[in-house]
């Protein structure tokens, strides 16, 4: 599988969880946003070259989140991030 339809296969994964919890959630082409009640997160997917090139979920900036085969871990962190943490 290319790395293009992996990184959207993340996206379309993580996005699907996060609307199943009622989220507002757009995809773009390699991120996606998730709006809250009063703030929004941006969720990339990005190779992480400090393990081995593996596919991660990352915050505005490249700030790592966790590996894509791991979406809840990033629903988590979505969810903090949406009440405030970072």
């Amino acid at each position: 599988m290319s790395g293009e339809v992996e990184r959207r296969r993340a996206l379309q994964v993580l996005a699907g969880m996060l609307r199943g919890q009622r989220y507002d959630v757009v995809v773009e082409c390699y991120h996606l946003t998730v709006r809250g009640n009063e703030r929004t997160v941006e969720v990339w997917v990005q190779r992480r070259v400090s393990d081995g090139g593996r596919l991660w979920f990352t915050r505005e900036g490249g700030r790592p989140i966790c590996e894509v085969d791991r979406p809840m871990d990033a629903v988590v962190a979505v969810k903090g991030a949406l009440e405030g943490g970072v």
